[in-house]
């Protein structure tokens, strides 16, 4: 028989923010599963596969900056959403993770579907809430406190994933006579976390520079931005989703000594370029501020930084930059006006290669869209090349892994009426397959597969290139494409080998369609590795120059 507060937990959900809930097929969860299918107020969403279901969900909450539940069956379905809750532990993505689990006396008695789920998850959520199982009032008070204290963590700043397991013991199924009914929760109203203003002294330095890491757009922000960056650097990237700055940093940013900040102001999470943290770690500023509302303390720069737990835009919104180096901005514009002259003109003249088809990409994206970069070289692309104003860029950048790639974009399109684009990988698009499995038309997701047969990125950084273990143990080569994949999930499939046939089939790509379509857009890996190494020498050349 389901008790009456186990098929409650949907409604005391609900009451606290989440209106999106993702779940997996099941048994031992089937009272959870009844309490939110049952639920009008919150939307589901069935993924069988459980670790596409854990970046479907990562997807929605970015999407919706709101609390997304995640809910499996006992036994090795939880340890399937690790890679998706790392993800959102490290981007700030509050995950509701409730797993059903059998009772504790099961536990490590050989009893099927059973292993030690409690704590499985602890490295990368906030906190594990291991609820009773309800036959008493004292009991039911315990669950729905829990649950509820869970909810509240996920949403205080930081946010964050947090895990929640449920042990069932049977019967866990409605019997036909019994009547269930939502109630309402007593919820309280939870305390504004406030802290004192620090004062900011900045007149002293005359170097500056701002560095956003990943960051969704925000408004107060742009307009903070439009201001400052026409006095001091401001680093401008797809994930940072600024629409001024400077670009292609990663381009032409080495060891320029004269580029050394005296002072540096960051906030936002990770940043991508490798060239520029290593710039910054070797040319040290003399001050670091590093502004953030929910105070969480890092070092990326090794530079020792003052946490300000602020927003960047609230804490320097009446300070004044006039008093920085002109000469020092004019040095930064200098370099990035050489980076994007030079890419635009190596580009023009090559012939079919991953770079040159990334290029023609980025160019053909509505403006208005929102683009999914999947990790390797699609991200890096869009950072060396840049993207369009107006186009909202997300990325997997918490753990930086190819898995979920794909799963992640689903997610989004699922609470999206705005056209989505992921622009992916061959290993990326194939290790996440089942980010199709399921029953949704997905209308507005467009994929864009640079398939080079394998890893290509290993061709591209220093190391594995020349090892004769690159083709088998690096790239892992294979001769797989999408086709198949598409024909049985329903997808529009097309496929271009040259620049002819890309620009014709961009032309139209992005047109309305009852269902998703993919491009996948072969190259050659040596033709790619050569175009990519003398693109990079030619930015470097004029950079000198």
């Amino acid at each position: 028989m389901l008790h009456p507060t186990v098929y409650n937990t949907a409604q005391i959900c609900f009451q606290l923010g989440v209106t999106h809930a993702v779940m997996s097929p099941g048994s031992r969860n089937a009272p959870l599963t009844i309490s939110f299918a049952r639920h009008e107020g919150i939307s589901k969403r069935i993924i069988p596969d459980e670790r596409a279901a854990g970046f479907v969900a990562l997807g929605i909450a970015q999407l919706t900056k709101s609390p997304v539940v995640l809910c499996c069956t006992s036994g090795s379905a939880l340890l399937n959403y690790a890679p998706a809750i790392a993800e959102a532990y490290y981007r700030e993505i509050p995950l509701i993770v409730i797993s059903a689990d059998r009772p504790p006396e099961l536990i490590d008695q050989r009893d099927g579907q059973t292993i030690r789920q409690l704590d499985s998850l602890q490295n990368h959520v906030k906190h594990t809430y291991s609820l009773p199982v309800v036959s008493d009032e004292k009991q039911s008070k315990e669950y729905q406190k829990k649950l509820i204290e869970a909810l509240e963590e996920s949403t205080t700043p930081p946010y964050g994933p947090v895990h929640v397991n449920i042990p069932f013991k049977e019967p866990f199924y409605p019997t036909t006579d019994q009547i269930l009914e939502y109630e309402q929760v007593e919820v309280r109203e939870r305390d504004q976390i406030k802290t004192d203003q620090q004062n900011i002294d900045i007149s002293s330095y005359i170097k500056i520079v701002v560095l956003i890491g990943q960051h969704e757009p925000d408004q107060q922000l742009a307009k903070w931005i439009s201001k400052v960056s026409k006095l001091v650097p401001v680093i401008r990237s797809p994930l940072n989703n600024l629409s001024e700055g400077i670009e292609h940093v990663d381009a032409f940013i080495n060891s320029q000594s004269d580029l050394k900040p005296d002072l540096l102001i960051t906030s936002g999470l990770s940043v991508l370029s490798k060239k520029l943290k290593n710039f910054l770690r070797h040319h040290k500023p003399d001050k670091h501020l590093h502004f953030d509302p929910a105070s969480v303390e890092v070092d990326t720069y090794q530079t020792n930084p003052t946490i300000v737990g602020h927003s960047l835009s609230s804490s320097l919104s009446e300070h004044q930059f006039d008093h920085a180096d002109p000469g020092y901005l004019t040095a930064w514009r200098t370099l990035e006006i050489k980076a994007k002259e030079g890419v635009k003109s190596f580009l023009t003249g090559v012939n079919h290669s991953e770079s040159k088809a990334a290029f023609d990409i980025l160019k053909s994206l509505p403006k208005d869209s929102i683009l999914h970069l999947s990790n390797s070289m699609p991200v890096r692309y869009a950072d060396l090349f840049g993207v369009k104003e107006g186009v909202h860029c997300l990325s997997n950048r918490g753990t930086s892994g190819i898995d979920g790639c794909t799963s992640t974009a689903v997610g989004s399109s699922l609470v999206s009426d705005r056209m989505n684009i992921l622009i992916t990988g061959d290993l990326a698009f194939l290790y996440d397959r089942n980010a199709l499995f399921h029953n949704y038309a997905l209308p507005n997701l467009r994929i864009i597969i640079l398939n080079n047969q394998g890893g290509g990125i290993f061709r591209l950084i220093d190391g594995p290139a020349n090892l004769p273990e690159l083709e088998d143990y690096f790239e892992t080569r294979h001769n797989r494409t999408a086709e198949y994949i598409c024909a049985e999930n329903g997808i529009t499939y097309l496929t271009a080998s040259d620049d002819k046939s890309l620009a014709a089939h961009l032309n139209s790509f992005y047109d309305s369609s009852k269902t998703a379509k993919v491009l996948e857009v072969f190259t050659d890996p040596e033709t790619n590795q050569n175009v990519y190494k003398k693109l990079k020498q030619y930015i470097h050349e004029r950079i000198k120059d």
